[in-house]
C-alpha cells in the first residue's frame, strides 16, 4: 500500500528557500519576516508552480515545543496516520512544511503538538474507536493536542472533536468556491428528547410553512458543530435550496454509531417507529416522496443502506462520503458489500451521491481490497445504481476532504437536484 503523502509533500518552496538563506545572515530578521508575512496571508503562504494545476503551500508553526505535526486532508495521510511531522529550522522555535494542494480545494488544517496515535494498523485504529473507554482517552489527549494557527481567522470545527469550539483552520486556495456567510438560527432550532431518551434538532427556515419536504440528516451532534443546519439556512434564503424543515438525529453514545450504523437493519426501523409517529403528531410528516436521508461517512453507508432496502421510509438518499467499503464479514465477505445488494428491485429510492475528491486514499481494512478508496467505492456505488436502472440525479466529488466542506455542499447541490426532481417527476440516468 503506497502512502500518498509523498505525492504532496514538496521539500522547500521559494518563501523557504529565502527564509533558510535570511536566517544565516541574521536569524531574528529571518524570523520576523516570516512571521510579516504570514500575518499579510492570513494563514499559509501560497505560492504558484508551473503549469498551474496546484501550488505550493507552506505551514508555519512556531513555538518552542518538542513535536509539532501538521493535520489536514490535503496531505492524504493513509489510516491510522493523522498528521505528518514538520521540520524545526535549526536554532528557531520555527516549525514548516510545504505541500503541493491543487488550486481549487477547500480544507481543513491544524497544528499538533505531541499528539497521540491510534495505532500503527487500520485494525488498531478500529479497537480505539469502537471501545468507548479508550476512544475517551484517545479524544481527551487529542484534544488537547490541538493548536489552530493563530495567523489565520478562518475556523471550523472538526468532526474528531468533543468540543463545539472551532479549532481547525481553513485553506482555500485561489481557486476554490468562496464559503457561503452564515448568520446564527438558534432561535429556529429545537432540541427534543424522543419517548426512548434519544435527541432530535428540529429546524424550521424563515417564514416556514405549513407543506414543507422533510430532510432527516444522521450523526445529529457532528452536524450540529459542523454548522450544516447554518449553511442550508443560508442556501435557502439565498434561494439555493427549497424551503424544507430538518430533522438532525442524534446518536445515542460516541461509539453506538458504529453498530447502529453498519448495514443493520435496527436503525431504518428506529426511524420509522420513534421519530415518525414523533413528527407525525405534530403534523410535519409529508409524504414519502418529500422525505429525504442524509448521512456522512458511517452515517452515508446507512443512508444507502436505508435508501436500497427501506425505500418505504424516505424518496430520496443523500449519502456523503458514505463508507461503502464495509463488509459484515471480513474473513467470509469481501467488502464493498452493499454495493453487491444493488439491484433492479432495490431502486424504488432517489439518489444524489457526494464524495471529496481528497478522498483518495486506501483504505487498508481487512476484507477490503487494496486499492479501495472512499472515493473508488462511491464510484463503483453510483454505477451499480445506474446500471440497475436507478433514479441517480447527480453525484459530486467535491474538492475537499472527509469533513464538513463536503458534507455542505452536498447537503446544498443534493438537496436542491433531488427536490427539483421530485417536484418535476423526472427519472434521470445520470
Amino acid at each position: 500500500m503506497t502512502d500518498r503523502t509523498g505525492h504532496r509533500m514538496a521539500s522547500t518552496s521559494p518563501r523557504l528557500d529565502r527564509f533558510d538563506a535570511e536566517l544565516a545572515q541574521d536569524p531574528d530578521a529571518a524570523v520576523e519576516a516570516l512571521l510579516a508575512d504570514l500575518a499579510a496571508a492570513r494563514g499559509p503562504i501560497i505560492e504558484e508552480t508551473e503549469g498551474g494545476h496546484d501550488a505550493l503551500v507552506t505551514f508555519v508553526y512556531v513555538d518552542d515545543v518538542d513535536q509539532v505535526e501538521l493535520n489536514t486532508p490535503a496531505l492524504m495521510l493513509n489510516a491510522p496516520r493523522l498528521s505528518q511531522p514538520m521540520r524545526r529550522a535549526a536554532g528557531t522555535n520555527v516549525w514548516t512544511l510545504v505541500a503541493r494542494i491543487a488550486r481549487d480545494v477547500t480544507t481543513a488544517y491544524r497544528f499538533h503538538v505531541d499528539p497521540p496515535t491510534l495505532g500503527d494498523t487500520t485494525e488498531e485504529m478500529m479497537e480505539v474507536v469502537s471501545d468507548p473507554e479508550r476512544y475517551a482517552a484517545f479524544t481527551t489527549a487529542y484534544a488537547r493536542s490541538v493548536r489552530p494557527d493563530p495567523y489565520n481567522p478562518r475556523r471550523v470545527a472538526d468532526l474528531a472533536d468533543d468540543s463545539d469550539e472551532a479549532q481547525s483552520s481553513v485553506l482555500t486556495m485561489p481557486d476554490a468556491d468562496a464559503l457561503p456567510q452564515t448568520t446564527g438560527i438558534s432561535e429556529r432550532i429545537e432540541e427534543h428528547r424522543l419517548p426512548s431518551g434519544r435527541r432530535v434538532d428540529l429546524y424550521r427556515p424563515a417564514g416556514e410553512g405549513d407543506d414543507l419536504p422533510l430532510v432527516v440528516v444522521l450523526d445529529g451532534e457532528h452536524c450540529r458543530r459542523g454548522l450544516v443546519l447554518e449553511h442550508l439556512d443560508t442556501a435557502i434564503a439565498e434561494g439555493r435550496v427549497p424551503p424544507v424543515r430538518a430533522v438532525l438525529w442524534h446518536n445515542l453514545s460516541p461509539t453506538s454509531r458504529m453498530t447502529e450504523m453498519a448495514c443493520n437493519p435496527a436503525l431504518p426501523e428506529a426511524l420509522a417507529d420513534e421519530l415518525f409517529p414523533w413528527i407525525a403528531a405534530r403534523g410535519q410528516l409529508p409524504p414519502i416522496a418529500r422525505r429525504v436521508l442524509v448521512g456522512f461517512s458511517y452515517g452515508g453507508l446507512a443512508t444507502a443502506y436505508t435508501g436500497l432496502h427501506r425505500p418505504d421510509l424516505f424518496g430520496a438518499a443523500l449519502p456523503v462520503s458514505p463508507s461503502l467499503y464495509f463488509t459484515p464479514d471480513p474473513d467470509t465477505e469481501p467488502g464493498e458489500w452493499l454495493t453487491r445488494q444493488v439491484r433492479p428491485d432495490t431502486t424504488r429510492t432517489r439518489w444524489f451521491l457526494a464524495v471529496g475528491r481528497l478522498e483518495d486514499i486506501p483504505i487498508g481494512l481487512p476484507g477490503v481490497a487494496p486499492d479501495a478508496t472512499m472515493l473508488s467505492c462511491a464510484r463503483r456505488f453510483h454505477e451499480a445504481l445506474r446500471t440497475a436502472g436507478a433514479e441517480v440525479v447527480g453525484m459530486l466529488e467535491h474538492p475537499s476532504g472527509h469533513e464538513m466542506f463536503t458534507v455542505n455542499a452536498a447537503v446544498e447541490q443534493g438537496l436542491a437536484s433531488l427536490l427539483t426532481a421530485s417536484e418535476q417527476g423526472t427519472n434521470p440516468t445520470e
